[in-house]
Protein backbone atom coordinates (compact mmCIF):
# COMPACT_ATOMS: atom_id res chain seq x y z
CA UNK A 1 0.00 0.00 0.00
CA UNK A 2 2.91 2.38 1.02
CA UNK A 3 4.51 1.35 -2.58
CA UNK A 4 1.36 2.56 -3.92
CA UNK A 5 0.77 6.00 -2.08
CA UNK A 6 4.56 6.76 -2.88
CA UNK A 7 3.78 6.29 -6.72
CA UNK A 8 1.28 8.66 -6.68
CA UNK A 9 3.03 11.30 -5.08
CA UNK A 10 5.90 10.95 -7.05
CA UNK A 11 2.92 11.20 -10.28
CA UNK A 12 1.43 13.92 -8.70
CA UNK A 13 4.53 16.00 -7.79
CA UNK A 14 5.62 15.95 -11.52
CA UNK A 15 1.92 17.80 -12.19
CA UNK A 16 2.11 21.40 -12.02
CA UNK A 17 -0.13 23.15 -8.82
CA UNK A 18 -2.49 24.54 -11.51
CA UNK A 19 -2.91 24.51 -15.29
CA UNK A 20 -4.06 27.77 -15.58
CA UNK A 21 -0.75 29.06 -14.13
CA UNK A 22 1.17 28.78 -17.41
CA UNK A 23 -1.73 29.83 -19.71
CA UNK A 24 -1.69 33.28 -17.28
CA UNK A 25 1.65 33.51 -17.60
CA UNK A 26 1.60 33.44 -21.35
CA UNK A 27 -1.16 35.43 -21.63
CA UNK A 28 0.53 37.93 -19.36
CA UNK A 29 3.86 38.10 -21.65
CA UNK A 30 1.55 38.58 -24.83
CA UNK A 31 3.09 35.16 -26.40
CA UNK A 32 0.05 33.62 -27.04
CA UNK A 33 -1.55 37.09 -29.07
CA UNK A 34 1.61 36.97 -31.33
CA UNK A 35 1.81 33.59 -32.17
CA UNK A 36 -1.64 33.48 -32.96
CA UNK A 37 -1.20 36.28 -35.05
CA UNK A 38 1.26 34.01 -37.27
CA UNK A 39 -0.81 31.11 -36.77
CA UNK A 40 -3.27 32.94 -38.58
CA UNK A 41 -2.12 33.07 -41.83
CA UNK A 42 -2.14 29.35 -42.08
CA UNK A 43 -5.28 28.68 -40.29
CA UNK A 44 -8.03 31.31 -40.38
CA UNK A 45 -8.81 30.75 -36.76
CA UNK A 46 -11.37 33.96 -36.63
CA UNK A 47 -13.35 32.74 -40.13
CA UNK A 48 -13.63 28.84 -37.78
CA UNK A 49 -14.79 30.87 -34.97
CA UNK A 50 -17.62 32.62 -37.27
CA UNK A 51 -18.47 29.74 -38.88
CA UNK A 52 -18.95 27.29 -35.93
CA UNK A 53 -21.03 30.31 -34.51
CA UNK A 54 -23.61 29.61 -37.50
CA UNK A 55 -23.43 26.13 -37.26
CA UNK A 56 -24.33 26.05 -33.46
CA UNK A 57 -26.85 28.68 -34.43
CA UNK A 58 -28.52 26.11 -36.90
CA UNK A 59 -28.36 23.15 -34.50
CA UNK A 60 -30.09 24.73 -31.67
CA UNK A 61 -32.47 25.98 -33.44
CA UNK A 62 -32.95 22.36 -34.92
CA UNK A 63 -33.68 21.03 -31.60
CA UNK A 64 -35.43 23.67 -30.04
CA UNK A 65 -37.93 23.13 -33.53
CA UNK A 66 -37.88 18.96 -32.67
CA UNK A 67 -38.95 19.98 -28.86
CA UNK A 68 -41.76 21.88 -29.75
CA UNK A 69 -42.79 19.23 -32.45
CA UNK A 70 -42.69 16.74 -29.64
CA UNK A 71 -44.48 19.18 -27.44
CA UNK A 72 -47.27 19.15 -30.01
CA UNK A 73 -46.99 15.62 -30.95
CA UNK A 74 -46.37 16.12 -34.55
CA UNK A 75 -43.18 13.81 -34.55
CA UNK A 76 -42.82 10.71 -32.43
Amino acid sequence: MDLIKGGLRAILALLPDSPFKLLDDLTASGVIAEWLGYVNWFVPIYSFIGIFEGWLGCVAIYYVYQIILRWLRAVE
